[in-house]
């Protein structure tokens, strides 16, 4: 470990402290390193920018509420990721149930139903999506499924190792290498689809 990188962890290790017991600007000041990370985090589990960013304004929360509970102090990365994973779950199974209610509403007929689940459909995508939808390695990690989504970006995007990866999404470290090496073939087949 640098100085810098030892500097850094007794700063958070601080700032955790503070937030811990009840000091917002110490959580701010954590959340705020933290922000597009665990807003990629999200996005790789959803793959929709609205919904990832629910889903780590919903995780921060939830960090806020759960904070004074936390042992070690040193492990708050992974302790932060596992919250954002499961919160972006929690989205997701939340967005499945209801798409689930929608199709049935528009199978009955009702109309106050129909009129939400129109008002819910799929939001229009921003100028910047449609260049990352063109892009034919965009358009095979999309395929993906979100739990590949996932191992691929924590290792490839976040550069994290393995080992914290396993400890962040609760699983045997080998399994942490399986499902990665597993993303990874799942991407290559998705690449050739898309060639």
């Amino acid at each position: 470990m640098t100085q810098g990188e030892r500097s850094r962890a007794v700063t958070d290790d601080a700032l955790v402290r503070r937030a811990a017991m009840g000091d917002l600007g110490a959580f701010d000041a954590l959340v705020a390193d933290r922000l597009d990370r665990s807003f990629r985090l999200a996005w790789s589990i959803l793959g929709n920018e609205a919904d990832a960013a629910d889903a780590t304004q919903e995780a921060f929360v939830a960090a806020w509420r759960m904070l004074p509970r936390l042992r070690d102090t040193a492990a708050f990365d992974g302790w932060l990721n596992r919250i954002v994973v499961n919160r972006a779950r929690m989205v997701r199974r939340s967005r499945s149930r209801r798409r689930e209610v929608q199709v049935t509403a528009v199978a009955t007929g009702e109309r106050e139903t129909v009129e939400w689940a129109a008002a819910e459909g799929p939001a229009q995508p921003s100028e910047s999506d449609a260049v990352v939808e063109r892009d034919g390695i965009s358009r095979a990690f999309g395929r993906l499924r979100p739990a590949e989504r996932l191992m691929l970006v924590l290792h490839h995007v976040e550069q994290r190792p393995v080992q914290e990866i396993a400890r962040t999404l609760g699983i045997p470290l080998g399994t942490a290498k399986w499902r990665l090496h597993a993303a990874r073939k799942a991407l290559e087949r998705a690449m050739e689809a898309e060639a």
